[in-house]
């Protein structure tokens, strides 16, 4: 991209390094943020593409989503005419497709990255968010085995892929899941496009082959649901779906061809050349068939000439092909050459019967051996080429019996090992099921009757006397108990602690003298809301506010900041700057106060040094609400006044427009403590 190298420096912060992916849209470079000093992934593209303010937007909207399986957005911005959103770097990182170039995936390893994949995209489902242009190069496995999926909303945003409806966009993140997992079983991709690094899978006329058909050792589970999602237009209509098909899965990397040791018993998928498949065997006969009479053509020993007997006028011999022209002969496989007879070169002297000019009549027994010798040559010659010939079909017919019979095998023992784990189950549950008599029972001999809990002497109904004496207690009991309520409420108001001495204890004696209250006439003093320097006004109820955002900014903390305890507190999410990245203008508390009150004072308690404003609103928009008072860079408690009269208002906002830099390196807004008077 012009104006983007080595030595540009992006948004001020973003020293770009080395350029990792180019591609028709944009281009994806490694950098460095000076700001944090942490290493970065910048995708940059330039400022007047069409896409370029879908993509921000896109990017924006990405980076409030804070998941571990996602590739998380750190910042967007535009600089000297170059458009930008920066990523987290995955560092030592490797694609699906470039895992795939290393060597097969172990099935259940495929089951977890394409359940890893499916939870994350499930969850920015949730929020609105999709993907709806997955390939295995969007998908991320890290040398710990950690799975993410990067492009979110981003990869869509830039192939100008716009007003999608939710239930369509999540039924094309479902295919594309399966579709990883299809490429992860078979290392063929089966959606149409070419994804750089994996060969197409071959088509059939329902569409593609079942990942069986192509590797062995796949999941039954697996192959249905490619062949119904692929195939059927079935199978799970959103990510989350798909995930609960395929649960469980692994906890860690499965290792296998693709990791650095084999260290456990997984079988990993292996794929078959493609023409050892069933449904390729018939074009492949017919290659061979016409590549064997090719080379038959061209090789000039191929006919192997041997001379007839002389004087033996024979007709001439079919070959093997004449007499089976509907069984193709593979000469290749075959070592004996067919046979071809020519006369023997004539003898000065004799003519083409065979006789010369001096015979005579004794010569005629001499000819009539002659004679029987050479039919009995061609008779063998006639029977080596007939065997030749059957030789040639019985090699051929049984290749293609080999390998229909191979498959057919295959098939016929995976359904008797499935019957013959049936069956073992249907056995060892059989044996684990007894009656009822034997589970109360495990001997022959009867269960003796249970003990007594009681003697017998008690379970006789208690006498006259017993029953007087336990009335008693009882009577006794309730009058103590009447006389120690009737004293404490006698006690109440007394200014005593119920101590057992003479007399309540002494105590200091403080006076209280009351500021002057001048009243006009005409006026009388206010008997509603407290003044300034009064008792603080309950607070009801407290939330998250962001109307730049979901509208949310972690509610459940929100009640600390009325607790009454300086030790608890609200933060807001985590943002890449002080600025809030630059997505947005700021985020806050809004409290209720359960009515309209007359606000003088608001007094905050800061965590963490930041740019507050409190302001007061009759509504739950801020737009409407009179301001108090701000602060700038200061943390501690914090006492903002209003000029002049009060501020009216049911809901006071606490707004933060600069955070301060936390102890896990993000940007959060922090507040304790919030009384209003």
């Amino acid at each position: 991209m012009h104006g983007v190298g080595p030595s540009t420096v992006l948004g001020g912060r973003y020293a770009v390094q080395r350029r990792l992916e180019q591609t028709a849209r944009g281009e994806r470079w490694s950098a460095h943020d000076t700001t944090l000093d942490r290493d970065v992934v910048v995708v940059c593209f330039a400022e007047y593409e069409s896409h370029a303010d879908a993509t921000l937007d896109a990017a924006r909207r990405a980076a409030g989503i804070d998941n571990a399986r996602l590739v998380r957005v750190l910042d967007v911005g535009r600089s000297d005419g170059i458009a930008f959103f920066v990523e987290e770097l995955l560092r030592d990182a490797h694609t699906l497709t470039q895992l795939l170039e290393q060597g097969g995936l172990p099935a259940e390893e495929a089951r977890r990255i394409a359940g890893e994949a499916a939870t994350g995209l499930e969850a920015a489902r949730g929020r609105g968010l999709h993907h709806l242009r997955l390939t295995p190069n969007a998908v991320l496995r890290g040398p710990d085995g950690t799975v993410k999926v990067r492009g979110l909303a981003t990869a869509a945003a830039m192939a100008e892929v716009e007003d999608v409806e939710p239930d369509t966009a999540a039924r094309t993140d479902a295919v594309g899941i399966v579709a990883i997992t299809y490429a992860a079983l078979t290392s063929r991709w089966p959606l149409p496009g070419t994804v750089a690094g994996l060969e197409a899978a071959p088509h059939v006329i329902s569409g593609v082959p079942a990942p069986s058909e192509i590797a062995a050792g796949v999941p039954g589970d697996l192959d249905a649901l490619c062949r119904l999602t692929l195939n059927e237009d079935q199978g799970p209509l959103t990510p989350g779906d798909f995930a609960s098909q395929i649960a469980p899965w692994a906890t860690s990397q499965v290792a296998g061809i693709a990791a650095s040791a084999r260290d456990d018993d997984s079988s990993p998928t292996v794929a078959l050349p493609l023409a050892d498949l069933p449904w390729a065997t018939e074009a492949s006969g017919q290659q061979s068939a016409a590549a064997t009479a090719g080379a038959a053509g061209a090789d000039p020993h191929a006919t192997q000439v041997l001379p007839a007997p002389a004087g033996a006028g024979l007709p001439s011999v079919p070959s093997a092909t004449d007499m089976h022209p509907a069984t193709p002969v593979d000469h290749a496989a075959t070592p004996t050459a067919p046979l071809r007879f020519e006369p023997a070169p004539t003898a000065p002297g004799t003519t083409e019967a065979g006789t010369t000019s001096g015979d005579t009549a004794e010569g005629a027994p001499a000819r009539a051996a002659a004679a029987a010798a050479g039919a009995a040559a061609a008779a063998g010659a006639v029977g080596s080429a007939l065997g030749t010939a059957g030789q040639a079909a019985g090699h051929a017919a049984t290749d293609a019996a080999h390998k229909v019979g191979s498959f057919a095998r295959a098939a016929a023992d995976k359904a008797a090992e499935r019957r013959a784990q049936r069956q073992a189950a249907q056995e060892r549950a059989e044996q684990r099921r007894i009656s009822l008599d034997d589970a109360l029972v495990e001997t022959g001999e009867p269960l003796d009757p249970p003990l007594p809990l009681l003697p017998q002497e008690l379970s006789a109904p208690p006498t006259r006397d017993q029953s007087k004496l336990v009335l008693a207690i009882i009577a006794g009991f309730l009058v103590v108990v009447t006389a120690l309520a009737v004293w404490g409420v006698t006690r109440i108001g007394d200014n005593t602690d119920l101590g057992l001495g003479s007399g309540p204890t002494p105590r200091g004696t403080v006076t209280v003298t009351a500021p002057t209250t001048t009243v006009t006439p005409g006026q009388s003093p206010s008997s509603g809301d407290t003044q300034a320097g009064g008792a603080a006004y309950p607070i009801l109820g407290a939330t998250g506010y962001d109307p730049e955002g979901d509208n949310a900014e972690r509610n459940g903390e929100a009640p600390r900041v009325y607790d009454g305890k300086t030790n608890t507190f609200w933060s807001s999410e985590g943002y890449a700057s002080a600025n809030l990245g630059g997505l947005k203008k700021g985020v806050g508390v809004r409290l209720d106060l359960g009515q309209v009150r007359s606000v003088h004072s608001v007094r905050i308690v800061l965590p963490d040094a930041a740019d507050v404003t409190v302001s007061v609103g009759p509504d739950r928009n801020r737009d409407t609400a009179t301001e108090i008072g701000s602060t700038s860079g200061k943390s501690g408690t914090i006492t903002l006044t209003k000029d002049g009269a009060p501020a009216k208002g049911q809901y006071v906002f606490v707004w933060f427009t600069k955070l301060s830099q936390v102890s896990d390196g993000r940007y959060r807004a922090t507040l304790a403590e919030v009384t209003v008077r």
